[in-house]
């Protein structure tokens, strides 16, 4: 059941912390960042005041269980961190706002109480009655002092109205309680917190959602809630090779198209078909179905975590459900999202209930189940023909031989959209990739995909003028990774040794790239380039003298010159790791060993302009 400060206020409601609870121990840093959070929710529901009755701050799941007869008695099995400080924050924000003092107080007495902890009892009493400046030693709770200071410190520094903001967090601050059985015994709800306590699980917007999505089913919800478990976890492939079964390439490829083209009735009659989160059986055991999968105790991992061969998703899972609810409502004509908003992963709850309601009398029920199709077909058609991320660099699970070209080029490009696009405009990949997965009905060749893609691209990206491929462009970081990308296709034909071939083959695209001078304007050593006081800004600032590297790199090369950052180059030629960061400066230096002038910078933007113009009318047909 979901709880505010506002909801609890004019309740009996006492919260209890049982004697195996740890003693509070939250930092100052994450009470700052639960504030922060909070005033990044609070301005953008300042900025929409429309949605005031979607516009809570969730802060997790509290799990509860009753002992003896009495209702209003709340014993939180898990949650006693977060309550206690909203429990701190309360006792500041009484300051600002009266109404706060009906949520710590309950009668004479406090709303939150701890079992056998006697000085903590008396030290929260004092700060629930008003004394923050309480030091008495005897009583003293060091890391609630330590909260207090910090919710005291954050309010004076903030800039806005204090008294809205305090008000905001005592109406939409959210969280929900779950209610164990009330014939649990001590020792079960002491193994319950345990277990709680070492997977670190919190309940995040995402598992909200699948609850409100997946109640408004008349079907089958087990098994829509072991879907959406499993889909959750980004970094396992859903689908793996059956190596006890000797299961062909073209057998697993088969599999890959039929479940891409299934329903998921159909997905749960066929038994063994998703089998990524499970390990295979025994021949001699009974087959198997999607209800047969474990739940896993793992929260859905980020984009730094590993499971399935080195390999993890390059988008998380609530990246995913925006993406696929943006897929699918893309036809609607009244489907005009503000994007920065739509792609917000802090509006996840926000966004569903706008365009995908799970509340009120908007609630469409077979809108939902078919985004829930929807949506696995497209975790499935990520796994199979979208990149995914290795420790350094990338993987692509289409059945097809490493060495095989096709498969290769398509990695290089779908690694090149990946990096060049952002957590808002990813939409754009990942809208041409399940255009041509799901009206193929199935997993295209990699040669038509690449085509696919490469012709949306070409479609919506226009090259510009040269001369507006300046520095502080806007739009030059994309052009000089769609360059790399062309110097990497026809390397054989540019690179004509195998020492510069060994480099290019490595080369991988990252998204940590900014753009920097080849010939500073003010180089730390002596150059043989010298730019003229007025009239060379034009060439110093243009496509010809400039080059993507990493901030890093970047900042190691600050107005170093021409020679300096030729050297750099030259390290990479003996070098067995790493790659290359820019394929246009391996061209620089393949061309202009002996030196760099003006007129060499002219030579070659033209010359890699052109190389750019050639890539935009290569079709691929």
């Amino acid at each position: 059941m979901k709880y505010t400060p506002t909801s609890i206020a004019d309740t009996e409601l006492q919260f209890v912390i049982p004697l195996y609870q740890r003693l509070f121990d939250w930092g100052v840093d994450s009470v700052k960042q639960l504030l922060d959070d909070l005033a990044m929710a609070y301005k953008q529901s300042v900025g929409n005041r429309r949605a005031t009755d979607t516009t809570d701050y969730y802060i997790g799941m509290l799990t509860s269980t009753h002992v003896g007869n009495s209702r209003k008695i709340v014993y939180l099995v898990d949650g006693q961190q977060r309550f206690t400080v909203i429990t701190l924050i309360g006792c500041v924000l009484q300051l600002y706002v009266d109404e706060w003092k009906k949520f710590i107080q309950l009668h004479e007495g406090m709303r939150l109480s701890f079992v056998s902890r006697d000085s903590d009892n008396e030290y929260l009493k004092r700060l629930v009655n008003g004394d923050l400046e309480c030091n008495d030693l005897r009583i003293l709770n060091h890391n609630m002092y330590a909260a207090i200071v910090a919710v005291r410190e954050y309010m004076d520094r903030f800039q806005g109205d204090k008294v809205d903001f305090a008000n905001y967090i005592f109406r939409h601050l959210c969280f929900f309680i779950s209610e164990l059985p009330d014939n649990y015994a001590a020792k079960d709800l002491n193994k319950y917190f345990e277990r709680m306590n070492s997977s670190g699980k919190n309940l995040e917007q995402h598992e909200i959602l699948k609850v409100k999505l997946l109640s408004k089913l008349d079907g089958n919800v087990p098994l829509y809630m072991q879907l959406w478990n499993n889909i959750a976890d980004m970094n396992t492939l859903l689908l793996r090779k059956r190596d006890s079964q000797n299961e062909s390439e073209k057998d697993f490829r088969h599999r890959k198209n039929r479940i891409l083209t299934a329903s998921i009735k159909q997905i749960e009659e066929t038994p063994n078909d998703i089998n990524g989160l499970v390990e295979e059986k025994e021949e001699n055991d009974k087959p198997f179905t999607i209800r047969d999968i474990n739940k896993s105790t793992k929260r859905p991992q980020a984009n730094n975590a590993s499971y399935h061969n080195g390999s993890r998703s390059v988008i998380n899972f609530s990246q995913l459900l925006l993406l696929t609810l943006f897929y699918f409502k893309r036809t609607d004509c009244h489907f005009k999202p503000q994007l920065e908003e739509f792609f917000s992963q802090h509006r996840l709850l926000e966004t569903f209930q706008q365009y995908l309601p799970y509340e009120g009398p908007d609630v469409d029920c077979q809108s939902i189940t078919d985004f829930l199709e929807l949506l696995l077909h497209c975790r499935i058609a990520m796994d199979v023909c979208f990149v995914r991320a290795l420790e350094y660099g990338y993987s692509l699970d289409m059945n097809l031989p490493e060495e095989d070209e096709e498969a290769k080029t398509l990695l290089m490009f779908e690694s090149f959209l990946y990096v060049s696009s952002s957590n808002v405009t990813n939409y754009r990949w990942y809208v041409w990739l399940m255009d041509c997965v799901l009206q193929n009905n199935g997993i295209p060749t990699a040669k038509d995909l690449f085509r696919e893609l490469k012709r949306q691209c070409d479609t919506l990206f226009r090259l510009p003028d040269y001369k507006d491929l300046c520095f502080g462009s806007e739009i030059s970081r994309y052009w000089f990774w769609r360059l790399d990308f062309y110097l990497w296709e026809h390397r054989k034909e540019l690179f004509d040794s195998r020492q510069y071939l060994n480099i290019v083959d490595n080369y991988v695209f990252i998204r940590n790239r900014s753009v920097e001078h080849i010939a500073p304007q003010h180089p730390r050593t002596e150059s043989k380039l010298q730019w003229e006081e007025n009239g060379d800004s034009h060439l110093l600032h243009s496509f010809g003298n400039l080059v993507m590297i990493s901030q890093g790199l970047n900042s190691a090369l600050s107005n170093s010159s021409y020679e300096e950052k030729k050297a750099h180059v030259e390290s990479y030629f003996n070098s067995v790791n790493g790659t290359i960061e820019s394929l246009k400066l391996l061209m620089v230096y393949k061309d202009y060993h002996d030196g760099w002038t003006k007129d060499d910078i002219t030579k070659h933007g033209k010359e890699m302009y052109h190389y750019l113009e050639e890539e935009l009318n290569d079709r691929h047909l």
